[in-house]
């Protein structure tokens, strides 16, 4: 079972590669930009990259002819401007089509595409995008669509909700309430109402080796289908602070309200995750307090 990964080296992927080759999908291949960033990440294992910077790198794709891809790449920012759109459009939609255009060459069983709860503003399942980030992972959806019909792939489509698990680099708001335990200047946040679905990088992994387990013994047959990547529980930004204190004892030192809500601010965002148990029999594990006791202990 080959699999082509994109953005293997980002967030979610410097924990889910490990967990896929502790599972048995050993035949990985990394479809990446920085390839001395690839190999510091993963040097205690082996595997095979294909640059972007090669200018053959879609050819090596299509001798690389993937059975599973799970296209991870994408490029967020919250600047506002023409560079920044410009560098969003090439990532998430021109790589995209350049990836796909690849792919139709190829006898790939499977596409996996990774989009965001951000695409539905309003958490009622329709499209409304809250940025030009999320808008590009929706604009994307009939270039994907254009070029299934070209190929033999089938389309699964994963919206991911609001992973944690670890300290992020780009930082996020579970981040920032790390910051603010017993800070000794008071951070400004928002009012800290907005409910989300945090979704632990362990059991994201899990989720994965799942579907790529369902699709390696071709138990998954569908055309297109949709799922949505979270716990299935929201809680606000306040409740996280508090889980914070109660588990390390310490005080977020927080002026809540200091900072305005956004415009597009997504106030509600849950998953639905029914097809998750009816088509994976998977649901996650890591319950909140567990998740952001290792989180609080590790970071």
């Amino acid at each position: 079972m080959r699999i082509l990964i994109t953005g293997g080296t980002g967030y979610v992927g410097e924990t889910l590669i490990p967990y896929l080759l502790s599972s048995g999908f050993t035949d990985i291949t990394l479809l990446i930009r920085n390839m001395d960033k690839a190999q510091s990440i993963f040097k205690d294992y082996t595997i095979s990259y294909i640059s972007t910077q090669n200018k053959d790198w879609s050819y090596q794709v299509i001798k690389y002819s993937p059975d599973i891809v799970l296209h991870m790449a994408t490029l967020f920012t919250g600047k506002s401007d023409a560079e920044s759109a410009q560098e969003i459009i090439n990532t998430n939609v021109l790589f995209t089509t350049l990836l796909l255009e690849a792919l139709s060459h190829t006898n790939c069983n499977h596409f996996v595409n990774i989009g965001t709860f951000t695409e539905y503003l309003y958490g009622d399942g329709k499209f409304f995008p809250n940025n030009l980030y999320s808008a590009s992972k929706t604009a994307v959806r009939p270039i994907i669509q254009y070029y299934q019909t070209l190929s033999t792939w089938k389309w699964t489509n994963i919206i991911v909700y609001s992973p944690y698990g670890k300290k992020n680099k780009n930082k996020k708001v579970l981040d920032y309430l790390l910051d603010a335990l017993d800070s000794p200047t008071p951070i400004k946040f928002s009012g800290g109402e907005q409910v989300l679905d945090f979704i632990h990088v362990n059991d994201m992994s899990e989720f994965f080796v799942t579907l790529f387990t369902k699709m390696s013994k071709k138990e998954w047959n569908y055309d297109f289908i949709e799922l949505h990547l979270g716990s299935g529980y929201g809680y606000s930004i306040k409740e996280i602070a508090q889980i914070m204190e109660e588990l390390s004892g310490k005080k977020v030192n927080a002026i809540w309200g200091a900072l305005p809500y956004r415009k597009f601010d997504t106030m509600h965002a849950v998953a639905p995750i029914g097809k998750n148990i009816e088509y994976l029999k998977w649901k996650s594990k890591i319950d909140i307090k567990k998740g952001i006791n290792n989180f609080i202990r590790n970071t």
